[in-house]
């Protein structure tokens, strides 16, 4: 029984898909590449569909903007994964590397995969986006980074502890790494923010929901796999802990809080006037709903990533 996964259904509309197989052959390309991955795991990746996840939620992009999206949506499961359970002081270092090659610093030719994958994505976004545009990108990875060192706080010890339900919102805004599926929309809607856009709190707003959103819903669909890897950043299982309820109570107080930032659909249709700007502000919000409904068919068929979802 699916039926508290099934309730979740995006009021959007669903947009034909025109590079879903180039691009999974790219990306499964690219796979074969993470040599410091046993064949195990470059397996599950390319069951896991990313070519295909990137096409459904950037739908709007051609293929020359999808390549890069595609190589960071590859790099950015496959490094949390690989790096989520090293110890502190090391990730610091992983974490501040990476943002030096993000900054133009190119990554040794011993490095592994990752690195010399974000200096790759760099370097084709660069043709791409506007200054102001690549300094948020590279702030937002700082922040994702901070999620991941919060997450390791609380995995690496002997038992897992979760935090409460109101921490861990804030902490997962981090986790996720919302804000830069958030300035990747911008290259899908053709619309690279200049700063009295992105600063506007509407904006600010509906990227935050945006960030939840999608946060929420891989914890609804994730909640076995979080638990084999004894993750404890998992809203179900917060709010199992915190309420001490079963899991299908949890379940339905997590689809509650899910569709409780639905507000961003109000927001969407209710833009204040942003002058010349409106135009692309539009677009921005029209492909945000896209990149919505993309990740939605995804997890409901078009991934093996986290198995069957349990009743």
């Amino acid at each position: 029984m699916k039926s508290h996964i099934l309730s979740i259904e995006y009021p959007f509309l669903r947009k034909e898909i025109p590079y879903a197989t180039p691009l999974e052959l790219f990306v499964n390309t690219e796979i074969d590449k993470y040599k410091c991955l046993p064949p195990s795991v470059r397996n599950m990746y390319k069951k896991s569909n990313f070519g295909v996840l990137t096409a459904n939620v950037f739908p709007n992009a051609s293929f020359q903007e999808l390549i890069p999206m595609g190589r960071w949506m590859l790099v950015g499961f496959a490094f949390d994964d690989f790096y989520g359970s090293t110890p502190l002081e090391e990730l610091e270092k992983i974490s501040q590397k990476t943002i030096n090659i993000l900054k133009g610093k190119l990554p040794q030719p011993n490095d592994e995969e990752f690195f010399h994958q974000f200096a790759q994505t760099r370097k084709e976004l660069l043709t791409m986006v506007s200054p102001y545009w690549l300094e948020r990108f590279v702030l937002h990875h700082e922040l994702w980074f901070e999620g991941m060192k919060i997450d390791t706080l609380y995995s690496q010890e002997n038992s897992t502890r979760y935090p409460g339900i109101e921490e861990y919102k804030k902490i997962r805004e981090k986790i996720v790494g919302g804000e830069i599926i958030c300035d990747l929309i911008e290259i899908a809607a053709g619309f690279i923010m200049p700063e009295e856009v992105f600063s506007n709190p509407v904006i600010k707003r509906a990227r935050q929901l945006l960030t939840l959103m999608m946060s929420w819903f891989n914890d609804i669909h994730s909640v076995a796999w979080e638990l084999q890897r004894k993750e404890a950043m998992n809203l179900v299982l917060v709010i199992e802990n915190e309420r001490k309820c079963t899991r299908e109570e949890a379940y339905r107080e997590a689809i509650e809080i899910h569709n409780k930032d639905l507000e961003f659909t109000l927001i969407t249709q209710n833009l204040p006037d942003f002058g010349i700007y409106n135009e692309g502000v539009a677009a921005y919000m029209h492909n945000a709903q896209l990149f919505l409904k993309g990740q939605e068919l995804w997890y409901e068929g078009g991934t093996e990533r986290y198995g069957k979802t349990e009743a």
